[in-house]
Formats: C-alpha cells, sequence, structure tokens
C-alpha cells in the first residue's frame, strides 16, 4: 500500500472511531486513540501499546512483524522471528506534564514527535494538540510547519508523517484539554520529500 493510501485510511478510521467512541478526559482520549490502532492492526502484527494486557516499547504504539519480548527461545536462544520490522510508529502527546502553555504544551509535542522520526519505522503517526500565543492567527499551521520542518532535518525518511491535530483548549489555568468533535480532528500529511503539507 503506498504511504498516501495508507495514511488516508488512517485518518478515516481515526476520524470515524473517535467521533463515536467519544472520549471526554484526556486519559479516556489516550486509551481511544490505543485502541483503535490495536484493532486496526491486531489482525495482521503485533500491537505492542500500553492498552489492555499490553506495554508500551519505544513509542506509544509500534506495529511490528515481531514481538520484542519473545525474540529467542528459553532454552536454546534459537531466534524465532523470520524477520524483524517496526511497520508503524505512533505517538500521542495531548499536553503532559508542563502542557500548560503554547510552548510547553509543543515542547512535549516535539520530544515525542522526535522518536518516530529516529524510530526506523516504515510509516510514522502522531497525534497532538496545541495551544495558540497570545494574538496568535493559524497557530496549528505553525505547529505543522515546525514539524514539516523537524521532518527535513531527520535522515533516511522517506514515506512521510500522518498529523493528527485535535483542538486544544485550556478551560482553566491548568493543563491543555484535547476535545472531539467533527471540526476539532484535523489531518495533515507531510509528504515523503518533506517540501509539502497537504490537509486531508
Amino acid at each position: 500500500m503506498s504511504p498516501i493510501g495508507l495514511y488516508e485510511g488512517l485518518f478515516g478510521a481515526f476520524r470515524e472511531h473517535m467521533l463515536n467512541d467519544k472520549p471526554v478526559s484526556t486519559q479516556e482520549i489516550t486509551t481511544s486513540i490505543k485502541r483503535l490502532f490495536r484493532n486496526y492492526f491486531d489482525s495482521q502484527f503485533t500491537v505492542l501499546c500500553g492498552h489492555m494486557n499490553g506495554s508500551e516499547y519505544m513509542a506509544d504504539v509500534l506495529v511490528t512483524s515481531f514481538n520484542p519480548k519473545n525474540i529467542i527461545q528459553q532454552n536454546t536462544l534459537s531466534l524465532l522471528p523470520e524477520h524483524i520490522n517496526i511497520y508503524l510508529a505512533v505517538e500521542s502527546e495531548l499536553g503532559g506534564k508542563g502542557g500548560s502553555s503554547a510552548y510547553g504544551v509543543m515542547k512535549n509535542v516535539v520530544e515525542d514527535y522526535v522518536k518516530i522520526l529516529i524510530l526506523k519505522a516504515e510509516f510514522r503517526v502522531m497525534v497532538f494538540t496545541s495551544l495558540p500565543y497570545i494574538g496568535e492567527s493559524d497557530h496549528v499551521r505553525n505547529r505543522v510547519e515546525v514539524l514539516r520542518q523537524l521532518y527535513k532535518r531527520a535522515s533516511g525518511l522517506t514515506s512521510g508523517v500522518l498529523l493528527i491535530h485535535l483542538n486544544g483548549t485550556q478551560p482553566r489555568s491548568t493543563q491543555v484539554q484535547a476535545s472531539i468533535a467533527d471540526h476539532d480532528i484535523q489531518g495533515f500529511l507531510i509528504s515523503a520529500d518533506g517540501e509539502a503539507v497537504h490537509v486531508l
């Protein structure tokens, strides 16, 4: 499957899943995101994420051709997987520690985004939220541009990145709160060469 086809399909499935699931709190949204990726890929791949009985491994969600916790047999140390491949790496940053300002939220997003850029994954998805600076217009486009520039600075990337932005608000002077409604979910596709961003 082409990167564009995969990313468009994932974005459509993400929107549908989140709008049907209607999570509200940050924890509910994070759990719903992990459930989506587990359900989407579990029949064909090993999906590693902190959802249900699983645990995270290197990223919030890692879709692989192998289970890193079962690479060798106990008594013989024989290698079990035929191939070791990461199909998809997903990070989700919806605020986190220090996520109570435009800078704090974006700093956390960038830290997680860099993880999926340096992982040797075939495809990448970043789910994130943001807050505007006072008087900043089109802040979502500004954040997407920062992520595009980071993609270009990473070496060896050829499949682009699906960026999914969830609208963030700050109902009190505390953490950002992502929201799930039809107009709150935006998709952006960074091109394989990193030169362009396409709105989905």
